[in-house]
């Protein structure tokens, strides 16, 4: 697992799952989670994550790559992630958008689990 730590504290884990799928054949997997640590003042997102880091993961996949190709496939869906993605996690104000858009992501989970449980009874 490589772990990036950026300019504002904002640390970017990469982690790469890739498996077998037949002889030469191989599922790129890689698992890109953006961490955050919470202040003292995160009570409600520390609720909702149980720990004093935020975690976000997106999952890039790639099918049937034939194994000559395969790390240079890898290398290039990281270095083209973390190119389009690390200027914008590194501007001061990410740390606050994304602690916004978790919390209004988590509130919405469960509003929605509000809802099902009303219909369900």
């Amino acid at each position: 697992m490589e772990r990036l730590i950026l300019k504002n504290g904002v640390v970017v884990e990469v982690e790469d799952k890739t498996c077998v799928l037949s002889h030469d054949l191989y599922m790129i997997h890689l698992e890109f989670t953006t961490i955050v640590k919470l202040e003292s003042e995160d009570s409600e997102l520390m609720r909702y994550c149980g720990s004093e880091y935020l975690r976000k993961t997106r999952v890039f996949r790639r099918a049937a790559v034939h194994k000559r190709d395969l790390q240079e496939l890898i290398n290039s869906m990281k270095e083209s992630y973390l190119q389009t993605t690390k200027s914008y996690m590194e501007h001061p104000k990410f740390i606050n958008r994304f602690k916004q858009m978790c919390i209004e992501a988590f509130r919405e989970q469960e509003e929605k689990m509000r809802w099902a449980a009303t219909y369900e009874e």
